[in-house]
């Protein structure tokens, strides 16, 4: 057979577009095979025959080794992997209808290798993969392959926001707290709903666009009995997906990939309970999904640390540090002893303390923010009052890039302008107060908080006699400032990947850990379909595979990485040095199996004898393959 050479691989753009129309009709229950036509070999060694319904729609067998089932009824099986859907919509156009069935029928049959390990091809994908650059039939079933891999189709998500749904009374009604809702790749959206909640309930502000946004609950205080009354909030929409279908006819035939891309709908709802409880006629209320409890202990103190009794403290619901806190938003009130106060059961987000009343003697304490992020965890905050007519401690708080919270855990020195310590101490969730002489000194950060970058800023700031300070910025000016804010921005989150060598996608079930250079388990995790990320402080760092599913080769290589001050992370390689790398890929090689091997011929033969073996080989080898049905 004449050999065929052409020019450059058209590139994978070329094929794009040139697809099928979608069919928004459910596929049919049968169809009709109708008979094969012709016998085509646009690579040396491997024929195909034609195949379609007697309609004349093209059918793609799916396995080689069966006879295909000419003339006969065929049934809807099940949707194929959408890997196919990819594939019939980037069908190329060569101008020739027989080369392009050839090159689908063999993508279909090397993507059918991949997906569901079976054996239709083996010395053809070798033989393709070597030339794709100088055989254009094998590039077009290479890139539809390496197409098919990589396509994936995006469901449609609807979530509200995480955390309580908290309530408050304004007048004759409650009214909740801000919800949002989230959406994406919807085709319908039927709205958002309240159902079983009391008579006369509704939804109020509602700002959705697009199937995203925010609204509000307002229910009447005399449709709410004393109790609890439950009831949810509820959203729902469609999405589409594209599908394909094979078709049956028995086992001892090939099953058949019809060429219709069809545009599926499916439904998509999301729900979040509520129970309002309502313990007087004039009670607040708050919603809570779980029965775990967090608390707030909030420490009133001067600025030598010791409790202070009858400053008044309030504690509104939601951020007015820089703003009015209105008794609408007022979650509590007290007066302040010899002891914390301690609040439980707080529904998360944020809050702001403000002091409505303060000790005779003592300067007004600042406002406080304090973010409530879960439902378990127990929280602290410590509000400071200065002495008035005394030297006023230096403030310095240590904050995340947004401002609106204290860090902890960061180690901070201070030293004088000729570079003597004066104190050193480790942040907590309140601001550090420190009384310091009239002079110059320098702040710097020494160890990082846990999760966040280091700052390797080093602060220049001056302090009055009267304990005022001023702080040199970047053209070296001393400004006047109320207090020392030092930022941290977030680590870098590293992706941690799982993939599989032959395909490229997730593997989900393998077990993975990290330990640190001291040998300590940061972190152990069982692989899914995603993504895993992680942010580590720096350091050294092993990441080891513990266990791997079955079907495929465990990797027993430790990997060693690290992780610098300013997130970069670099990875060990085979010579001993270390590689900047975006994230972290393994890929975990499957486990071979069997498969019933076509040889082809190699080319280049110096021999007379070798090449007029190799070619009978072929033209024998070729007249099996028909005369047994393996490629028809």
């Amino acid at each position: 057979m004449k050999k065929e050479f052409f020019g450059l691989l058209l590139s994978f753009i070329s094929i794009l577009g040139f697809g099928i129309d979608v069919n928004a009709a459910p596929a049919p229950s049968t169809i009709q095979a109708g008979t094969q036509s012709g016998l085509y070999y646009f690579v040396p060694g491997y024929g195909v025959s034609v195949k379609k319904t007697i309609d004349g729609h093209y059918l793609y067998c799916d396995n080689i080794k069966l006879e295909f089932p000419a003339n006969k009824t065929l049934t809807l099986s099940r949707e194929v992997d959408e890997g196919f859907v990819y594939m019939l919509r980037n069908k190329p156009s060569t101008g020739d209808i027989n080369k392009d069935f050839y090159i689908l029928q063999m993508a279909v049959w090397w993507y059918k290798d991949i997906v569901d390990g079976q054996s239709n091809l083996s010395t053809f994908k070798t033989y393709c993969t070597n030339n794709r650059n100088t055989n254009s039939v094998c590039g077009h079933v290479y890139n539809l392959v390496e197409g098919a891999k990589l396509y994936n189709q995006s469901k449609g998500t609807m979530s509200f926001s995480s955390g309580f749904v908290s309530f408050y009374e304004q007048g004759s009604y409650y009214i909740s707290n801000t919800i949002t809702l989230t959406s994406n790749n919807l085709s319908i959206f039927t709205g958002v709903k309240l159902v079983g909640a009391p008579s006369g309930s509704s939804i109020i502000n509602s700002n959705i666009i697009n199937n995203n946004g925010t609204f509000q609950i307002r229910v009447p205080v005399s449709s709410v009995k004393v109790g609890s009354t439950k009831f949810n909030i509820e959203a729902n929409g469609n999405y589409n997906i594209l599908s394909a279908y094979d078709y049956y006819y028995s086992s001892s035939y090939q099953k058949a990939i019809y060429d219709v891309v069809y545009n599926n709908s499916f439904p998509i709802s999301v729900s979040k309970s509520a129970t309002i409880t309502k313990e007087t006629e004039t009670a607040t209320t708050t919603t809570r999904y779980t029965d775990e409890e967090n608390s707030l202990k909030i420490k009133k103190v001067d600025q030598d640390g010791s409790y202070l009794r009858d400053a008044e403290l309030t504690l509104y619901r939601g951020d007015c540090v820089n703003k009015t806190c209105y008794s609408i938003n007022k979650y509590v009130s007290w007066t302040t002893s010899i002891s914390a106060k301690v609040l439980y059961d707080l529904p998360t987000g944020y809050y702001t303390i403000v002091e409505t009343k303060t000790p005779e003697g003592y300067e007004i304490a600042d406002k406080g923010l304090i973010n409530v992020k879960r439902d378990d965890t127990d929280y602290y905050y410590t509000m400071v009052n200065v002495k008035e007519d005394e030297k006023k401690p230096v403030r310095i708080s240590k904050t995340d890039i947004t401002g609106t919270y204290e860090i902890p855990g960061t180690t901070f020195i201070i030293k004088t302008a000729s570079g003597e310590n004066v104190t050193s101490w480790i942040s907590t969730t309140s601001p550090k107060y420190i009384k310091l002489d009239e002079g110059s000194y320098t702040l710097q950060e020494t160890i990082a908080p846990k999760g966040y970058k280091l700052n390797p800023e080093l602060l220049y700031f001056k302090v009055d006699y009267e304990g005022n300070i001023t702080i040199k910025n970047e053209f070296g000016k001393y400004m006047s400032a109320e207090y020392i804010k030092f930022v941290n921005t977030a680590s870098d989150l590293i992706s941690i990947n799982k993939l599989d060598k032959n395909t490229n996608k997730f593997i989900s079930g393998v077990i993975l850990e990290i330990k640190n250079e001291k040998g300590e388990e940061i972190s152990r995790w069982t692989t899914t379909n995603t993504s895993y990320n992680i942010a580590l402080n720096p350091g050294l760092y092993t990441l080891t595979e513990l266990y791997t599913p079955e079907g495929y080769i465990n990797i027993s290589q430790v990997i060693y990485f690290k992780v610098t001050e300013d997130g970069t992370v670099l990875v060990k390689n085979a010579n001993g040095g270390y590689d900047i790398a975006s994230g972290i890929i393994i890929y975990n090689e499957p486990k071979e199996e069997y498969e019933i091997i076509v040889e082809v011929p190699k080319t280049g033969l110096t021999s007379t004898l070798s090449y007029i073996i190799g070619t009978l080989t072929l033209a024998g080898g070729s007249w099996i393959l028909i005369r047994n049905g393996k490629f028809n």
